[in-house]
């Protein structure tokens, strides 16, 4: 299974907004698909796919907006 697919997967099974209508550029939090609570669990879920701690100290809050960009600034770099 690719990422993304994974990642939309997880969101939609988390997201209290009753939407299965979203592309990977929908707004996360922005839409309602998460809370700003839900974000811990969502880096944790980043992590376990990653297979490595994400430094969450290092983690600008636009690298959080989107399917898309959580592609881009977690996973791009391991190919």
């Amino acid at each position: 299974m690719k990422i993304k697919d994974q990642l939309r997967g997880w969101i939609l099974d988390r997201s209290k907004s009753g939407t299965t209508d979203f592309d990977d550029r929908t707004p996360i939090l922005e839409s309602g698909l998460l809370s700003s609570l839900d974000v811990v669990e969502l880096i944790v879920f980043i992590e376990s796919l990653l297979g490595e701690e994400v430094d969450v100290d290092a983690i600008e809050p636009e690298s959080l907006s989107d399917v898309a960009t959580l592609y881009e600034t977690f996973f791009a770099r391991a190919g």
